[in-house]
């Protein structure tokens, strides 16, 4: 059975990225561009792996990381951001944040960390 993964991020170009980089490593992949959207999807399945961006247009990463652990799921979660700050990496991590990295990435390391996530 293909694990699957949850990608979240507002810009279209890097959920595209991401999905077809992920499907590639034989990943199966939901994407949602928006904080509602995330927590339906969380909400309807079962995900093994969530990458979101820090910031989204209406919420943050933070605020995924927290519902995630608020629903006590047992889902490793990676926070991906263009501008990382000390101040949101160390919040991030104080929640339970699997790894937190910034953009861009290659392809190589977000099948690197989805490895490593699941294997975990």
């Amino acid at each position: 059975m293909k694990r699957r993964i949850l990608v979240i991020d507002d810009e279209d170009s890097i959920r595209f990225a991401f999905k077809e980089i992920l499907n590639y490593g034989g990943y199966e992949v939901d994407t949602a561009g928006e904080y509602n959207e995330a927590l339906s999807l969380i909400s309807e399945k079962e995900f093994d792996l969530i990458f979101t961006d820090l910031n989204l247009n209406d919420r943050s990463g933070i605020d995924i990381l927290r519902q995630v652990r608020k629903k006590r799921l047992d889902c490793p979660v990676v926070i991906i951001t263009g501008s990382p700050s000390s101040y949101t990496a160390v919040e991030a991590f104080q929640l339970g944040v699997f790894d937190y990295i910034s953009k861009p990435i290659e392809a190589e390391k977000i099948l690197h960390i989805a490895d490593m996530a699941l294997n975990k």
